[in-house]
């Protein structure tokens, strides 16, 4: 006696396979494209730390150092910005702006105005500094407040700016990650770097 139970239970397996087999087939493009934009964003969001933390890192390199700060020290200190922002690569695809403003007036007063006392910067990008060139005043809105309270006190302004591009280029992430940070010299005021033969890295 033939089983006719046990076949149509058969053909019912074939056809649930089938289902899950075109099923799979509707939902495996958008599962790729979610997998790779995930891959793409979470590769934007460590640009973004990596920068953030370079940034922070070179000021506040700088302002540990005293009166005697020379060429030589200022150029060490920027090959640490690649080490801090790897794999992203700073000197070919971005520019760091180490900008020293100074406050400018009376001895031991509140500064009447302010300058860019030094300038430096690393990497092949153009510079673009929001405080100008080196000898050029700065506005006092560009001060953030209390960080410059008498004259000849001097603030360390790191602009980072970074060329970034999609490892995979899914998602639409070409831009400019940039970052700032300000830091006062801890043990000196630092108005000049001291020149000892080393070329001194200006901004082009």
């Amino acid at each position: 006696m033939i089983d006719f139970r046990k076949n149509k239970f058969k053909d019912i397996k074939k056809k649930e396979d089938g289902v899950a087999f075109v099923e799979f087939a509707l939902i495996a493009p958008v599962l790729f494209s979610l997998l790779l934009g995930c891959i793409d964003l979470t590769m934007f969001i460590i640009a973004h730390q990596r920068m953030s933390r370079a940034s922070y890192t070179m000021s506040n390199l700088i302002t540990q150092m005293d009166s005697g700060l020379t060429e030589s020290q200022v150029n060490d200190m920027m090959l640490a910005l690649n080490q801090v922002s790897r794999p992203y690569d700073i000197e070919q695809d971005g520019i760091a702006t180490m900008t020293a403003v100074i406050g400018v007036g009376e001895d031991g007063s509140a500064p009447d105005s302010y300058r860019v006392a030094w300038q430096r910067c690393y990497g092949n990008n153009s510079s673009s500094s929001d405080f100008g060139v080196q000898g050029s005043n700065v506005a006092a809105a560009d001060i953030p407040d209390n960080t410059i309270t008498t004259t000849g006190q001097i603030l360390v302004v790191t602009e980072l700016e970074y060329t970034y591009e999609p490892i995979l280029g899914f998602l639409d992430l070409d831009t400019n990650i940039e970052y700032t940070s300000f830091f006062r010299p801890r043990r000196g005021t630092i108005e000049q770097i001291v020149a000892d033969g080393a070329t001194a890295k200006v901004c082009p």
